[in-house]
């Protein structure tokens, strides 16, 4: 086996067939013909088309590239080209299914294209999304899309400055031109607080993880807030439960924290999360406190994540397109690497109401006594 120093190039496989090195690198890079100007045809020069290698060649070349096992060094490569065919991708936690579902559709956009995907995660910190994308711009990525996470947008203007195409998915970007792939979370949070208050129900809690510097999760508590005026509900303080042990920690710490609203004088009837993985771990402690669902409380979730349809029972949610949102994010990226033009700058996708058995008619009587203390 060959050390790193003794590694096949260019120059053994030119060696190899008995060609130039700039042959190769013209049958690698697909490059078969090259225009030229041919000798004065009525009064102007007329453009033609001249093969730089035959078919042969090309075969001839192939096979020893084969048989050496040779790998070009994509680092060079794009160095000389100023790109490598690589896009990245930065979610702030890749654990929630939420992005995972979003990210594979944006894979197979790329594959499909011709294009590499480099997944990056920043854990919600700022600090570790400029530094990778500092670390990946190094590396002569083509592109980026930023995927959710806080509104700190100064690394990404400098990637705007430099010309490096950006977009984003999830994640409101208002200070300069970045085109952006989103739902209208107002008006979506303002959907489920409609249904539940058709079912009846007027004692709607909510649970969130802060919203500071996050459009995004402050547009869902604006939209809970505008549900609840729209249908002449009073906003109680005491129903909205907003913790920052949430964020990446959602299942356990909303099986956690439930009983805060079941000590409640009058607990409510049904329960809003910002995100079906809150209603999971709501739904586990529910059961095992006793309480039925939905004929004691209703619960309802935000995502639509695959795993809420086999919940017991299944989850109502808010459904938003991930797999499409994902998909858009991506073509418009290479779009944007191709020096396509891209007319808009947001691409808002409709939202809907997914209705399952966690939630119904608001209940006359709450069995909640143990928790009144």
């Amino acid at each position: 086996m060959r050390s790193k120093r003794n590694r096949i190039t260019i120059k053994d496989v030119a060696k190899e067939t008995g060609v130039s090195i700039s042959t190769v690198s013209n049958v690698l890079n697909k490059s078969r013909y090259v225009k030229k100007e041919s000798p004065m045809h009525r009064g102007a020069p007329r453009r033609m088309k001249i093969m730089l290698f035959s078919r042969e060649t090309e075969e001839r070349i192939l096979e020893a590239v084969k048989k050496l096992n040779y790998r070009p060094n994509m680092v060079a490569r794009g160095l000389r080209l100023k790109s490598t065919g690589s896009v990245a991708v930065i979610v702030p936690d890749i654990s929630n299914p939420f992005f995972a579902e979003m990210v594979r559709d944006m894979e197979n956009v790329a594959r499909e294209l011709g294009y590499t995907l480099i997944l990056c995660c920043t854990y919600y910190d700022t600090e570790e999304e400029e530094r990778q994308l500092n670390l990946l711009r190094d590396k002569w990525v083509d592109g980026f899309i930023f995927a959710s996470g806080y509104n700190t947008d100064d690394h990404i203007a400098e990637l705007m400055e430099q010309k490096i195409p950006v977009v984003a998915v999830d994640r409101e970007i208002t200070d300069f031109w970045v085109p952006s792939v989103l739902i209208d979370n107002v008006e979506a949070a303002k959907k489920a607080v409609d249904y539940l208050c058709q079912l009846g129900h007027k004692r709607i809690a909510y649970i969130s993880f802060p919203y500071t510097n996050m459009k995004t999760v402050e547009n869902r508590y604006l939209g809970y807030r505008e549900g609840l005026r729209a249908n002449n509900i009073g906003y109680d303080p005491s129903l909205v439960l907003i913790a920052e042990s949430l964020r990446m920690n959602e299942i356990k710490e909303s099986y956690s924290i439930l009983t805060n609203f079941l000590k409640l004088s009058q607990p409510p009837t049904a329960i809003f999360v910002m995100a079906d993985l809150m209603a999971i771990g709501i739904l586990r402690a529910l059961k095992e406190m006793g309480l039925r669902v939905p004929q004691d409380i209703s619960i309802m979730g935000f995502d639509n994540i695959a795993i809420s349809a086999f919940t017991d029972p299944p989850l109502t949610t808010i459904k938003q397109p991930k797999k499409k949102m994902g998909a858009t994010a991506m073509q418009l990226l290479i779009d944007l690497i191709r020096h396509k033009r891209v007319e808009k700058k947001e691409i808002l996708m409709s939202t809907e109401v997914v209705v399952r058995q966690s939630t119904g008619k608001v209940a006359t009587t709450v069995r909640i006594p143990m928790f009144r203390k």
